[in-house]
């Protein structure tokens, strides 16, 4: 081999030591990048195209604090849209960013008709409880169609069913007991109409035979000094950072042909 090849090969070498050294840099950047992101503009209606029962909830006081609080509030599915995207692809919301589906994850915090609110969003946000709740929703929910639909709660047909679905996603959070009382324990509700009971006590009994929602279905918006959220999240959609990943990645594998070829 002559000398010039040599030095070619060795340079080679340490070029590639330094592509490889460079490329967990930019990975390590990548991976504490900001987290994704969404801006959620409330209806103004923010009950639009469900309905919502007014019920009262009693929940203990957040710590340090001590006892419960009873508050007046509705309860139902909300409904906005959502704009400035960063971090994940637009078809992570399943019904499009102009239909946003969700409900309350954070009674103790507020929400109005026609807010916005810069989230973060988390796709690993939701508790074990909440998705053992919503894989009995989905299940009496889909009785009625072919197929098992992951994103039922989603959907509710009315008021009655929205306000139940939120109240057990309440229950699941807020609730310390193993139970699945509604009118008893760290939280409670009182004063919900008779159609809103009769859901309850339907997706109540179908917890223990149903599986869990698989939290891949699911992700969480979350923001200071606003409700935070929970909302249907498709199969197979990367985490917020892994996109940026994949092109260093492609990046390299490119430039590393090029150099074999050369």
């Amino acid at each position: 081999m002559c000398l010039h090849q040599q030095l070619l090969n060795c340079l080679m070498i340490a070029f590639q030591h330094t592509f490889a050294l460079l490329t967990c840099a930019c990975a390590a950047s990548v991976c504490s990048a900001a987290p994704a992101t969404i801006t959620v503009k409330f209806d103004n209606n923010i009950f639009a195209g469900s309905g919502y029962d007014a019920v009262n909830i009693t929940l203990p006081k957040l710590a340090p604090a001590s006892g419960s609080i009873t508050e007046y509030v509705a309860a139902g599915r909300f409904q906005g849209t959502g704009t400035n995207v960063v971090g994940v692809p637009e078809s992570i919301f399943v019904d499009g960013l102009n239909d946003l589906y969700m409900y309350c994850y954070d009674v103790y915090e507020r929400i109005n008709n026609g807010q916005t609110v810069n989230y973060t969003i988390n796709l690993n946000g939701e508790l074990a409880r909440t998705q053992d709740f919503l894989g009995a929703v989905n299940s009496v929910m889909s009785q009625s169609k072919s197929t098992y639909d992951p994103y039922a709660w989603l959907h509710p047909v009315n008021g009655y069913q929205g306000a139940a679905i939120q109240l057990g996603i309440w229950e699941s959070k807020y609730e310390t007991s193993a139970g699945w009382d509604l009118g008893a324990g760290s939280f409670s509700a009182s004063a919900l109409e008779t159609p809103t009971v009769d859901w309850w006590n339907q997706f109540k009994g179908a917890i223990d035979s149903t599986a869990a929602l698989d939290g891949k279905y699911l992700m969480t918006f979350e923001a200071s000094g606003a409700q935070d959220m929970i909302a249907g999240d498709p199969l197979n959609v990367p985490e917020p950072g892994s996109l940026a990943l994949i092109g260093v990645g492609l990046a390299g594998l490119a430039l590393a042909r090029r150099n074999k070829a050369q």
